[in-house]
C-alpha cells in the first residue's frame, strides 16, 4: 500500500511543476487547510493540489506538503470579539498599516472567526517548525520532490477566457494541467482569471493536431483517424453510427462491401472518436431513432416535447447540423422525467472542511419586497401594512433576507468573499418586470441568483437566465420546473415526502397490521389510496361513510390486538381528523397503535385536534425540516442564539430556511468549481434546519431530494427520526 501510495505522489508531481519547492507541516490542533494557507501566503486550492486528500479534512498531527513561494511566514490571528487592528497591532507590536497591508480585505471592516495575517515570522522564530522537504528525511515527503519536465512545447495558443471558465475547465480542454498553465502565465499565481483574459496555452509535441483543408462537411474531414472494429452482439448499425457520431450512409461508405446480414464477428472500419459510452446507447430509458428526410431539430424538439439543451446534451454532434440517416438518442416516451443524477441521502459532507475556490462568490437576491407600494416616509401608514395580511410576502421576504446576510456573514469566516446583489421583484405574476431587471443588469456575472419567490417569477427568472446558463434557485416552492437545466428547486415535491414516509415503513412492517384510512372525494386523497394499497397490499381498509365520519364499528373490525397496528390517516379534513383521531387514542393502549400521515397539512395544526392525542399515537410524518420553533436556553443552536442577539427574538422558519439555502450555496461554491460541479457530490448537506441533496432530472433542472421523518413522542415533543 506504501508503495502505491509513493507512486501516487510521484505521478501527481509530474503534472504539477518542475520548479516549485516544497515545506512540510504538521497540523496542529484547531488548524484548518485555509489557516495553513495563510501561514504561508499560498491558496487552499493550492495545498490541495498536491495534498488531495485533505479536501476529505485534515487531522492533528498529519503532515502536509506547503508549496514555497516566497520562503515568507506568517503569524495568524482569529479574530475574536472586541478585537479592532488597532488593538490586534498593539497586542502583536506592529502598526495598523501593517496589518491592512497583509490584509487588504480588512479595510472593509473585520469579523468574528476571521483569520488574519498578523506579523511576518523570522527565520530562527521558535514557532517556526517546518523545514524544506529537501531537508527532510521521510519517505511520504520525499516521494513528492519536484521531477524534471520531459514534455516538449512545440508551440503556444492563445486561449481568451469565457464566462464562467476556469483553469481547471481550460485545463481539461487542452488536455493540461493547470499549473501548466500558470507558469505561463504567472500572475495566475497571485491572481484569478477573469473573463476575456487571454492566456497562453502551451501544446506539447505528442499533443500536436494535424491539421487539414478538407472540406468541412465532408466525412473524411469529420473523420481523420480510424480503427477496426469486431461487431459484438446486440450490435446494430444504428448503434454503432450513433456511438461513433457519424450516420448509417456514412458507416456504409466506409464499408463499401458490408455484409447486409451484420454478422457477430465481423470486422468493420469506424471512426476512431467515440462520441457516446456505448453503455448509454443500450440504457433502457433511451431508443436510437433515424432522422427522417426533411426532419428538423425544431420538429423533433415539437414532437418530443423535450428542450433543446437536453437534446444536444444527448447528442453532443448535433451542433455541427442534422442530417437525413444520422442516428440520435433519444428518451423513450414517459421516460422524461428519469433521473440524471441522484444519489442516496448518505452521509453528511462537511464542506466547510473542503474549500478550495475562494474567488469571490457572486450572488443575486431576487424578493418580492414590494418597495413600489410602500411610502416609506410614512412610518405609521407602514407599519400597518406590515401587520396586514396583505403583507405576508413582504414579511417572508424581510425575514428570508435576514438570514441571507447572518449567511454571508457566517461564509466570510471561512474566508469566503461574496459579493452580494439585491432586487425588488415587487410582486406575483410579474413576468415583464422580471425580465427588464434582467436586462438592465449585470446577471451575466453572477454565479447563483437566489428567488424569486413565487413560482411564475422564478421560471420567468430561470428562461432569461439560460442564455447565460446561471443557476437559479426557487426558494420556497416545490413545483418541479421540466424546462431549464439550470433550475434549482430546493424544496422536494409532495411525491418526494409521500415516498420518503412510505419506504420508511415498508422497511419495518413485517408482523405489522397495516391500516388505511383516507379521506374520500378527491383526487389526491384518491391516488394516495391508490399508492399505499399498491405498496402493502396485505393492508386493511377502513370503510369510511358519507361525510368522511369513521365509526367506532368499523374500526374495531380492522385492529388487530395481537400486532402493532401501523395506521395510515391520509386527510385535509379537520372534521375528520377531529374524528379519527379520538377513536384512535382510545385504542391506543389496548391496541399498540402508531399513527402516520404522508401529508401532515394545516389541518392537523388546527385548534380542534388535540396534540395529546396525536403524541400518545406518535404521530409520524415527513417534513422539509426540522420544524423546532420553539427554543430554550439550553437548545439554541449558535445560528438562533446570534439572530435572537441582533433582532431580539428567535428566527422564522423563512429566516433560518433564507440562512441554510445561502450557506450551503456558499459552502458548494467555496467547494467546486461552480454549483453544476457542486450539485455532483455525492452526500447530504445539513444545517439549522434545512439538509440538502440535489439530483438532476434528463430533462430540466435540479432538485433537492433531502428530507426528514418527524415523530411526536411523549410530552409532545418532536424528535427527528430520519
Amino acid at each position: 500500500m506504501k508503495k502505491v501510495l509513493l507512486f501516487f505522489f510521484v505521478l501527481l508531481l509530474t503534472n504539477i511543476g518542475f520548479a516549485q519547492q516544497y515545506k512540510s507541516h504538521k497540523v496542529a490542533q484547531g488548524e484548518n487547510v485555509y489557516r495553513i494557507a495563510k501561514r504561508y501566503n499560498t491558496t487552499p486550492e493550492a495545498i490541495y493540489k498536491i495534498n488531495p486528500t485533505a479536501k476529505e479534512g485534515i487531522k492533528e498531527g498529519q503532515i502536509l506538503a506547503i508549496p514555497v513561494i516566497d520562503d515568507q511566514e506568517y503569524q495568524i490571528h482569529v479574530v475574536v470579539e472586541d478585537d479592532t487592528v488597532y488593538s490586534l497591532s498593539k497586542k502583536y507590536n506592529t502598526t495598523p498599516e501593517a496589518i491592512y497591508n497583509l490584509n487588504p480585505d480588512a479595510v472593509n471592516g473585520i469579523n468574528l472567526g476571521q483569520i488574519l495575517r498578523v506579523a511576518k515570522l523570522e527565520k530562527n522564530d521558535e514557532t517556526d517548525k517546518n523545514t524544506p522537504i529537501e531537508n527532510v528525511s521521510d519517505p511520504i515527503l520525499d516521494s513528492i520532490k519536484p521531477l524534471e519536465e520531459i514534455r516538449q512545447i512545440v508551440r503556444f495558443k492563445t486561449h481568451k477566457v469565457r464566462r464562467k471558465e476556469t483553469l481547471y475547465s481550460i485545463s481539461k480542454k487542452y488536455d493540461i494541467t493547470v499549473d501548466d498553465i500558470k507558469k505561463h502565465n504567472k500572475r495566475l499565481y497571485s491572481e484569478q482569471i477573469r473573463k476575456r483574459d487571454k492566456l497562453r496555452i502551451p501544446i506539447y509535441a505528442e499533443e500536436a493536431v494535424v491539421e487539414t483543408e478538407t472540406p468541412k462537411d465532408s466525412l473524411s474531414s469529420r473523420v481523420s483517424t480510424t480503427t477496426k472494429y469486431i461487431v459484438k452482439p446486440k450490435d446494430t448499425r444504428y448503434s454503432i453510427s450513433r456511438r461513433h457520431g457519424i450516420t448509417v450512409g456514412e458507416l456504409n461508405q466506409l464499408n463499401p462491401e458490408l455484409d447486409p446480414s451484420f454478422p457477430i464477428g465481423m470486422e468493420i472500419i469506424v471512426p476512431t472518436t467515440i462520441f457516446v459510452p456505448l453503455q448509454e446507447v443500450i440504457t433502457p430509458e433511451f431508443e436510437l431513432y433515424e432522422v427522417q428526410p426533411k426532419e428538423t431539430i425544431y420538429s423533433i424538439l415539437k414532437r418530443t416535447e423535450i428542450s433543446s439543451d437536453s437534446l444536444f446534451n444527448m447528442n453532443p454532434y448535433l451542433r455541427d447540423g442534422l442530417k437525413a440517416g444520422m442516428v440520435i438518442t433519444l428518451p423513450k416516451r414517459g421516460e422524461v422525467d428519469s433521473l440524471a443524477i441522484d444519489f442516496p441521502e448518505r452521509k453528511v459532507v462537511p464542506l466547510e472542511n473542503m474549500l478550495y475556490n475562494f474567488k469571490t462568490k457572486k450572488l443575486a437576491i431576487m424578493l418580492p419586497f414590494g418597495l413600489d407600494t410602500l411610502d416609506l416616509n410614512a412610518r405609521k401608514e407602514t407599519e400597518e401594512f406590515l401587520k396586514s395580511r396583505k403583507a405576508r410576502g413582504v414579511r417572508v421576504a424581510l425575514d428570508f433576507y435576514k438570514g441571507i446576510q447572518m449567511a454571508v456573514d457566517s461564509a466570510k469566516t471561512k474566508g469566503l468573499s461574496v459579493d452580494l446583489t439585491v432586487f425588488d421583484t415587487q410582486r406575483n405574476n410579474n413576468a415583464g418586470y422580471i425580465k427588464k431587471l434582467i436586462d438592465q443588469n449585470n446577471f451575466d456575472e453572477m454565479d447563483v441568483v437566489i428567488g424569486p419567490l413565487y413560482q411564475t417569477n422564478v421560471e420567468a427568472a430561470t428562461a432569461e437566465l439560460k442564455k447565460y446558463e446561471t443557476p437559479v434557485l426557487s426558494p420556497l416552492s416545490n413545483k418541479e420546473s421540466k424546462l431549464y437545466s439550470n433550475f434549482f428547486q430546493t424544496i422536494p415535491t409532495d411525491i418526494m415526502l409521500q415516498d420518503k414516509l412510505i419506504n420508511y415503513v415498508e422497511r419495518d412492517s413485517t408482523d405489522k397490521n397495516i391500516i388505511i384510512i383516507v379521506q374520500q372525494g378527491k383526487k389526491k386523497h384518491d391516488d394516495i389510496k391508490n399508492k399505499l394499497i399498491a405498496k402493502f397490499p396485505d393492508a386493511k381498509i377502513a370503510r369510511i361513510e358519507e361525510g368522511n365520519y369513521l365509526y367506532e364499528l368499523h374500526l374495531n373490525k380492522v385492529l388487530n390486538k395481537n400486532k402493532p397496528n401501523w395506521v395510515f390517516l391520509e386527510s385535509d379534513d379537520v372534521a375528520m381528523i377531529s374524528n379519527v383521531t379520538p377513536l384512535l387514542n382510545a385504542k391506543a393502549e389496548s391496541h399498540k397503535i402508531t399513527l402516520f400521515t404522508t401529508d401532515k397539512d394545516d389541518a392537523f395544526d388546527d385548534d380542534n385536534i388535540k396534540n395529546e392525542h396525536l403524541s400518545n399515537l406518535h404521530l409520524h410524518y415527513p417534513s422539509i425540516d426540522k420544524e423546532f420553533d420553539n427554543y430554550d436556553e439550553n437548545s439554541m443552536t449558535p445560528f438562533v442564539a446570534r439572530y435572537k442577539k441582533e433582532y431580539g427574538t428567535i428566527p422564522s422558519k423563512y429566516a433560518v430556511r433564507g440562512f441554510d439555502i445561502t450557506y450551503d450555496i456558499l459552502m458548494r461554491l467555496g467547494s467546486a468549481d461552480d454549483l453544476y460541479h457542486a450539485a455532483t457530490f455525492e452526500g447530504t448537506t445539513e444545517y439549522v434546519e434545512n439538509k440538502f441533496n440535489y439530483a438532476k432530472k434528463l430533462l430540466g433542472g435540479y432538485y433537492n431530494k433531502a428530507s426528514y421523518i418527524i415523530k411526536f413522542d411523549d410530552e409532545l415533543k418532536l424528535t427527528v427520526i430520519e
